[in-house]
């Protein structure tokens, strides 16, 4: 087995998207808060929500050479990008890896092999927010629902988690058909058509890679604040990002600062002396109710009392 630096004074964090997005401002904050003995700590953004997909092996091969510069005590690969274009340099030195965000498999990147990698899987909290489904919408049996995602690489493999060989499947006695979106065309037309096919309500997961007809990204603040306006069907999410006035209605949330956290907790075993390949990953499966004041008012909805007492609320 390797030995590992028992030390977290230098870490340096790869973001797969921008400062800005915010789960990347969540989790960041939910890092920093809570590492045990951090005292220099180094960003990267290979901003791959807003530049073309082709672009990220140079900007990975940037944050490379600048990593190998460095040496920190410990590397954090933030979501899928990040993990899948760096991860197999970094398991041939001897530098404790921690990721988080990871949505597809781990087996996919290999993750299984590097005994200096550890981290936190996201995993959409779908069962659970289909579960929700019924103590909001009265008389939901018997329903079918639709779920839209963009089309970018974070999108598939969060829904081949859910539904790993088929467009659709049911759930108890809920029909679920998802949909992958390119364009914000498209994405208007599907929420257009949404109550004419038969759904009941409308579940959106991520949509920040949609673009115009010009081929630019649409900013994610105008595909939600559209969508609130035009949608016929009741809509919730995923990502307590998606949640608010304008937005979403709401969900069981994974929230990103409580995602940070769970890494930091790796982090900071490794600093008190754990091998990376000792500490098992970790899941996000522990989500929370959230809820959109103005968008129950909106659709006129009011929660059952089992759902009112575990529920946050937003404006």
């Amino acid at each position: 087995m390797l030995s590992f630096t028992a030390t977290a004074n230098s870490i340096t964090i790869v973001h797969s998207y921008h400062a800005e997005y915010p789960w990347v401002e969540a989790y960041t904050k939910g890092l920093t808060d809570h590492f045990s003995t951090a005292t220099d700590v180094t960003h990267y953004y290979l901003d791959t929500k807003r530049l073309p997909i082709e672009t990220l092996p140079q900007r990975a091969n940037e944050t490379w050479r600048a990593i190998q510069s460095q040496t920190p005590n410990v590397i954090v690969l933030a979501d899928d990008n990040a993990i899948s274009s760096l991860s197999e340099r970094l398991s041939n030195t001897k530098i404790p890896v921690v990721f988080l965000g990871l949505n597809a498999n781990p087996r996919e990147y290999g993750l299984h092999n590097f005994n200096n990698f550890t981290g936190v899987l996201e995993r959409p909290l779908f069962k659970r927010n289909v579960l929700m489904f019924d103590g909001v919408l009265p008389q939901a049996h018997n329903s079918k629902i639709l779920v839209m995602f963009d089309n970018s690489p974070t999108s598939r493999a969060a829904i081949r988690q859910i539904s790993a060989t088929s467009n659709t499947t049911r759930l108890g006695h809920i029909q679920v058909d998802f949909q992958q979106i390119t364009t914000f065309a498209e994405w208007k037309s599907s929420i257009r058509q949404a109550k004419r096919s038969g759904y009941r309500a409308i579940f959106i997961g991520l949509y920040h890679t949609l673009r115009d007809s010009k081929e630019a990204l649409v900013p994610p603040n105008e595909i939600m604040s559209w969508t609130a306006a035009n949608a016929q069907l009741p809509h919730f999410g995923f990502w307590d990002f998606s949640v608010g006035h304008n937005a979403n209605i709401g969900g069981y949330v994974l929230d990103g600062y409580l995602h940070g956290e769970l890494a930091a907790e790796l982090i900071n075993q490794i600093a008190a002396g754990r091998q990376p390949d000792q500490i098992h990953y970790v899941s996000d499966r522990k989500g929370r109710f959230l809820f959109s004041k103005s968008g129950l008012a909106k659709w006129n909805l009011t929660l059952s009392d089992n759902l009112v007492k575990k529920s946050n609320y937003t404006p």
